[in-house]
């Protein structure tokens, strides 16, 4: 059997988009907007959504559903704009950045199993209200 096409320049590559450009990215990019809040309460996270996929250690599955979820926070950044947004309408600002930092709460949670450090620091900055370190450096 095949074990796979791994090589570093694949890994590198996939790091790059996966984490450092898609996860990474979108914690600083909604932290940054949210640090000018007073902080946001946010609900418990669950495992609706992956809790099927694990019962049956489908990871893969699991992963995928995490990182759609991801990219359609990224989607809602582009179609909401709170960047934009924040400069005229806080309140309204605001509830974006709720579903922003409900979903990454929720992402964070998900992701507990796979990558629990990466998730704990995500929680600690949503409940912090402060932008992160770079979570993910870019491989050059």
């Amino acid at each position: 059997t095949e074990d796979g096409d791994l090589t570093k320049e694949k890994f590198k590559k996939v790091y790059n988009a996966n984490l450092a450009n898609g996860l990474g990215n979108l914690v600083s990019r909604v932290m940054k907007m949210a640090e000018q809040f007073d902080g946001f309460a946010i609900e418990e996270p669950s495992w609706i959504g992956i809790e099927a996929y694990l019962d049956k250690m489908e990871l893969n599955k699991a992963m995928d559903y995490i990182w759609e979820r991801i990219s359609q926070s990224d989607l809602y950044i582009q179609e909401e704009q709170p960047f934009k947004i924040i400069k005229e309408d806080k309140e309204k600002a605001r509830a974006i950045l709720w579903n922003l930092i409900s979903a990454l709460n929720q992402i964070a949670f998900l992701l507990g199993p796979f990558m629990p450090d990466t998730s704990e620091k995500i929680l600690n900055v949503i409940k912090d209200n402060k932008m992160p370190e770079s979570l993910f450096p870019r491989k050059d």
